[in-house]
């Protein structure tokens, strides 16, 4: 069975408001030799969203939507996650979120 890929589960009926859990490829995650990791990004209608890891082994959740930008970040040199975690992003107009999700459930799409 195939993984839906993040960019595949944000779509318009979630663009304002929103919440995914899926696991990333830990293999890129901790691969010291890739500078950043592109996990998502994706505009839809006038919400953009973006996942990244970046340099500083910090995984950087951003939904902007209009002129506002939001943004939450996971520091993975501070904690070291087991390989059957799931990361959880969650949005709306006021703010998003990002953190370890500690169910056990592979790409669980939910809208708030």
């Amino acid at each position: 069975m195939t993984t839906p890929k993040l960019a595949d589960l944000i779509d318009e009926y979630n663009e304002i408001k929103g919440q995914i859990s899926f696991r990333p490829d830990y293999k890129k995650l901790a691969d010291k030799n890739l500078a950043r990791v592109i996990f998502c990004e994706k505009t839809v209608g006038s919400s953009h969203f973006s996942l990244i890891r970046n340099e500083d082994f910090e995984i950087i959740f951003t939904h902007r939507i209009g002129k506002k930008t939001h943004q939450a970040t996971l520091d993975l040199n501070t904690f070291d996650p087991r390989y059957d975690n799931n990361l959880l992003l969650t949005w709306c107009p006021d703010y998003c979120e990002l953190r370890w999700d500690y169910q056990h459930s592979c790409c669980l799409d939910s809208f708030l």
